[in-house]
């Protein structure tokens, strides 16, 4: 005995089966080098001297204290002693969200060009690449400017055309108040 799926059964199957071709279907680039979408670009300067502000944006251990529900950071891996930079260093970020609770995700150093450039990835749900890049202040000489640049390595379609703004418009808020909270723990060190 057979028996006939309702109509709007089969409907809602077509319409999760084309959301998940969506998901998965990658937007090619142009080059093999350039797999990630630009969020957004944040600048704030600072009275500081740039060695002072990279020694605090660098200090993964502190980076709970300036960057939104970060809960706590732990070590997974880190570098020999022989290296003088954190290139390679992994962490395990325990972010607390309201309503899910704790989640973790890693981060991983990818460039410490001391004391101009930074960039770590997070493996969010928006597989995040942060570069925060110091340079010399033009109004003043014994200030930093620091520019905070956020891309993403998600290329699918719907995350391109349905997501993206949403998690900018998320992702703008959250750097908005971590470089708020990080000049503030710059200056009381």
């Amino acid at each position: 005995m057979s028996m006939a799926l309702p109509r709007y059964l089969k409907y809602l199957s077509l319409i999760v089966m084309f959301i998940a071709v969506l998901y998965k279907y990658e937007i090619p680039s142009g080059s093999s080098t350039d797999k990630k979408t630009l969020m957004l670009t944040k600048v704030a300067t600072v009275p500081y001297d740039r060695a002072h502000v990279y020694q605090v944006i660098t200090n993964i251990n502190k980076y709970a204290s300036w960057y939104p529900n970060v809960a706590r950071v732990e070590h997974i891996q880190l570098v020999s002693s022989h290296v003088l930079n954190h290139e390679g260093e992994k962490y395990r970020l325990i972010t607390r969200l309201p309503i899910l609770g704790e989640i973790s995700s890693s981060l991983i150093i990818h460039t410490d060009d001391r004391p101009k450039k930074f960039i770590y990835s997070v493996d969010t749900w928006l597989l995040e690449i942060n570069s925060i890049e110091l340079k010399d202040s033009l109004t003043s000489s014994n200030a930093t400017r620091i520019e905070w640049t956020v891309h993403t390595r998600r290329r699918s379609i719907l995350f391109q055309y349905v997501l993206l703004p949403f998690a900018n418009f998320y992702k703008n808020q959250i750097v908005r108040e971590a470089l708020f909270s990080l000049i503030m723990q710059i200056r009381d060190l």
